[in-house]
């Protein structure tokens, strides 16, 4: 992994649990290798400050990764319906849980919303929010190459072998030796 569950609770301050850091913190290498084209398998940085960032943008998006999953668990039991005085019933999602008295506040319209409900609620958004963070994490940063981990121009690495050629349409004719 790029990033370990020591350094994500000691140096990025993460509040996971070790399993669920090993799960999301795969997932959130598998975005980061689809976004950067795979550099990170084969030329992981050597510059101290280039692999912090790599580090911190694993940790950042397993956290958002943990955070949508743990949003979609608390919707599933938040889930159910508020019986209005005019006989109405309507969806009910948990907005305050107090101790002392013991209340509940309801909100009927479900109109609680952040980046991460948003994310949860659809694909799109948390692609978008996805790419965001990389982005954001990587920009500037190079591989051990010194290419930009975000560069996705000319297919790299650029290998030594020659190049490839389609055929023409005409096969040549081959030639009978001279003076035969």
């Amino acid at each position: 992994m790029y990033a370990d569950y020591t350094y994500y609770t000691t140096e990025y301050g993460g509040k996971m649990s070790a399993d669920d850091f090993k799960r999301f913190g795969r997932r959130a290498e598998r975005r980061i290798d689809c976004i950067t084209g795979n550099k990170l398998l084969f030329a992981f940085p050597t510059n101290e400050r280039s692999i912090e960032a790599v580090k911190d943008c694993v940790c950042e998006l397993a956290d958002f990764l943990w955070q949508i999953e743990a949003y979609n668990a608390s919707a599933m039991e938040s889930m159910g319906t508020v019986a209005q005085a005019d006989g109405t019933v309507k969806g009910k999602v948990i907005t305050s849980i107090s101790s002392g008295s013991e209340s509940i506040g309801y909100s009927a319209n479900g109109s609680a919303s952040t980046a991460i409900s948003e994310a949860a609620k659809d694909k799109k958004v948390a692609d978008t929010t996805i790419y965001g963070m990389v982005q954001d994490g990587l920009t500037g940063v190079t591989d051990s190459n010194g290419v930009n981990l975000l560069y996705a121009g000319i297919p790299y690495p650029v290998r030594n072998a020659p190049i490839s050629r389609p055929p023409e349409d005409k096969p040549e004719e081959p030639t009978e030796p001279q003076g035969v």
